[in-house]
C-alpha cells in the first residue's frame, strides 16, 4: 500500500504532468491551425468556403501575439475584398517578397473598391515595386501564387475602367491550371460576368461550366453554389427553361436566386407574388444580382401577359437602381429593353411608352 503522503505527492505529480501536457497540446493545436490555414491560403487562395474558418481563427484571443497572425489577417482582408467588401489591408513584416506582392495587390484592390484615383495610382506603383523586387528565378509556390493575386487585382481594375480585353486576359491567366483553386474559380466566374456584360451567353456559359466542374473537384461547395446559380441564370437568359429547372430545382429551398428564376416558368398569378417576395429579400440583403434577376424575370412576365407599360416601368426603374452598384447588370437590363424596342412592332412600343408614362404620372 502506498503511504498517504507518498500517494498525495504522486497524484500532484500526475496532475502537474496532465496540466503541462494539456497546455502543450493546446499551444500545438493553436500553432498548427494557423499554419495549416496559411498553407492552404497560399496553395488554394481564399473564397466564400473559407468564411467560417477565417472567422474562427480571427476570434481566437490566444493568437494575438503570434507573429504569423498579420499574414493570416492579410488573407482575411482578401476574403472581404473579393466579396467587394471594403477592408483595411494590414501591414506585414519580414523580407518575404511574395508576401509583399500579395499585400501590394490587396492594396490595389482596396483602392479600386474605394474608387480613389490618387490612392489607386499609388497602390499600382507600389505593386510594381514589389513585383520588381521579387526574384525573377523564384519558381516557388508562393511566388507563383503572388502573380495570380496580382492578376486578380489588376483584372478588377481593368474591368472597373472599362478595359475589358485587359481584364479578360488577366482573368484568363488566373484561370489556368496550376494557380490557387479559389482564385481560379473567382476568375472563371468573373469571365462569365464579363461575357454576360456583352450579352455573349455562349462564352459565359462555358466559363460557368468550367467553374462548376472545378468547384466540384476542389470540394468548394459555396463556389459550386455560385457557379450553379450563374449557370441557371445563363440558361434563363438563353431561353433554355429545361436546363434551368434541372440546375436550380435542388437549390430552391435555400436560394432566393433559384426561387426567382424558377418563378419565371410559373403561371403569372403565382410568379408575380413570388417575384415580389424575391425583390424584397434581395433588397434587404443588398444583393444586386438577385435584384436584377427579379427585375428581368418580372418585366418579362409583365410583357408576356400584355402589361407592356408595367414591363417598361419595371425594367427602366431597375436599370436606374442597379447602375450605381453593378453597371454590367444594368447593361443586361438595358439590352433586354433594347431587344423589346427592336423586336416589338412600332405601335406596341409606342403604346408601352404611353402606358408607362401614365403609370408614372399616377404614382
Amino acid at each position: 500500500m502506498i503511504p498517504a503522503v507518498q500517494h498525495a505527492s504522486t497524484v500532484a505529480t500526475w496532475m502537474t504532468s496532465i496540466t503541462f501536457t494539456s497546455t502543450v497540446w493546446h499551444a500545438y493545436g493553436r500553432v498548427t491551425e494557423l499554419a495549416d490555414f496559411l498553407t492552404d491560403a497560399w496553395r488554394d487562395g481564399v473564397g466564400p468556403d473559407d468564411r467560417m474558418r477565417i472567422a474562427r481563427l480571427l476570434a481566437r484571443a490566444d493568437l494575438a501575439a503570434d507573429p504569423a497572425l498579420p499574414e493570416a489577417k492579410l488573407f482575411a482582408a482578401w476574403f472581404d475584398l473579393l466579396g467587394d467588401v471594403r477592408a483595411e489591408v494590414p501591414a506585414v513584416g519580414g523580407d518575404d517578397g511574395a508576401l509583399a506582392v500579395v499585400r501590394a495587390a490587396a492594396c490595389v484592390y482596396a483602392a479600386k473598391l474605394a474608387r480613389e484615383p490618387a490612392r489607386l495610382d499609388a497602390a499600382v506603383a507600389d505593386l510594381a515595386d514589389a513585383l520588381g523586387a521579387l526574384d525573377e528565378d523564384d519558381e516557388s509556390e508562393r511566388a507563383h501564387a503572388a502573380q495570380a493575386w496580382t492578376d486578380v487585382a489588376l483584372a478588377a481594375v481593368a474591368a472597373m475602367i472599362g478595359d475589358v480585353p485587359t481584364a479578360r486576359r488577366r482573368y484568363e491567366a488566373v484561370a489556368e491550371i496550376g494557380n490557387p483553386s479559389a482564385l481560379r474559380l473567382h476568375a472563371m466566374l468573373a469571365l462569365a460576368a464579363l461575357a454576360l456584360q456583352r450579352v455573349d451567353v455562349g462564352p459565359a456559359r462555358q466559363w460557368a461550366k468550367k467553374a462548376h466542374a472545378l468547384a466540384e473537384h476542389a470540394k468548394r461547395p459555396e463556389h459550386l453554389l455560385r457557379a450553379t446559380l450563374l449557370l441557371g441564370m445563363l440558361d434563363y437568359v438563353a431561353g433554355d427553361s429545361a436546363a434551368m429547372r434541372k440546375a436550380l430545382e435542388p437549390l430552391a429551398k435555400d436560394s432566393v436566386l433559384a426561387r426567382i428564376l424558377l418563378a419565371s416558368v410559373e403561371k403569372a398569378s403565382r410568379a408575380l407574388p413570388l417575384l415580389a417576395d424575391g425583390l424584397r429579400e434581395a433588397t434587404e440583403r443588398a444583393d444586386p444580382l438577385a435584384y436584377t434577376l427579379c427585375i428581368l424575370v418580372g418585366a418579362r412576365r409583365y410583357a408576356a401577359i400584355g402589361r407592356d407599360g408595367d414591363a417598361l416601368v419595371t425594367i427602366s426603374a431597375g436599370m436606374a437602381q442597379v447602375r450605381a452598384v453593378a453597371p454590367f447588370l444594368a447593361g443586361v437590363l438595358a439590352d433586354e429593353r433594347g431587344t423589346w424596342q427592336r423586336d416589338w412592332p412600332a405601335a406596341r412600343w409606342a403604346a408601352a411608352e404611353k402606358a408607362a408614362l401614365a403609370l408614372l404620372e399616377s404614382a
